[in-house]
């Protein structure tokens, strides 16, 4: 006769995907940001518009636009995963679980917080007087795009994939403490070019990410990591907007 032990169902695995998967999202990323970049180029070109090499509002659009839609299909592709060939439920594979009405608020709160206090710490570190990310933002319109995209999009993205897919992965593997230390590292690496590979502000997103992926530990969910990524993004791109009157003057804030 069997035991209650042997009869029950068998424990799901949890995660449900692997490393592989993992790098398979970065593939469909990068794929997806090059063939839309190209697709949208042609299109416009049919149109008799050209798009500049050299950094230029224009470019700046078709950047986005093409980031816009890989992310999109790195969302579709993470559906498809956990669905279709895990045959989980989605939100329940990541954690997205939502947090009880009200205390949403606390966490991007704390994405405010996390902002000011990185903020402070980075006075104190070396930081090059040029980056990169300055000269996505070209004019007013740029500034306007890259914000939308850096409360809306980027943080839904870079949660599901760092504090969703990501870290569940390596902590299975290394353990909880790794694992938080790696996450967080490849988030600061994945914004390195943009920040001319300088520690200074490295160390501060590796920081931001540490924040984040503690978040996640503690709640066992990725929206409150989702939440404060907004308050952080948000509050940067407040104090831009208010420090450049409005993104007219960008001029005086970024040096380009």
């Amino acid at each position: 006769m069997e035991t209650a032990a042997e009869l029950a169902p068998p424990a799901l695995r949890d995660p449900a995907w692997n490393l592989w998967d993992v790098v398979m999202i970065v593939a469909v990323f990068l794929a997806g940001w090059m063939v839309f970049g190209l697709a949208i180029a042609v299109v416009l070109r049919f149109f008799g518009i050209s798009v500049p090499t050299e950094m230029s509002p224009r470019l700046v659009q078709v950047v986005l636009g093409a980031q816009c839609l890989a992310y999109l299909g790195v969302l579709a592709f993470m559906h498809h995963l956990v669905t279709t060939q895990y045959g989980r439920r989605f939100n329940d594979a990541v954690r997205w679980m939502a947090p009880p009405a009200g205390v949403w608020l606390y966490y991007v709160a704390g994405g405010v917080a996390l902002a000011f206090g990185v903020g402070l710490l980075g006075r104190y570190l070396p930081f090059p007087s040029h980056l990169p990310i300055d000269k996505y933002f070209q004019d007013r319109a740029s500034a306007w795009l890259i914000t939308v995209f850096g409360v809306s999009l980027a943080p839904l993205v870079e949660e599901l994939f760092f504090r969703g897919f990501f870290y569940p992965v390596v902590a299975r593997r290394l353990g909880v403490t790794l694992g938080a230390v790696l996450t967080a590292t490849g988030f600061a690496l994945m914004h390195s070019a943009q920040l001319a590979h300088a520690w200074g502000p490295l160390l501060v997103l590796f920081l931001v990410g540490m924040a984040l992926t503690i978040t996640r530990i503690l709640t066992r969910s990725v929206v409150p990591g989702f939440m404060m990524h907004i308050g952080y993004n948000g509050t940067l791109f407040t104090l831009l907007y208010v420090a450049s009157d409005g993104f007219r003057h960008l001029e005086k804030v970024l040096q380009q």
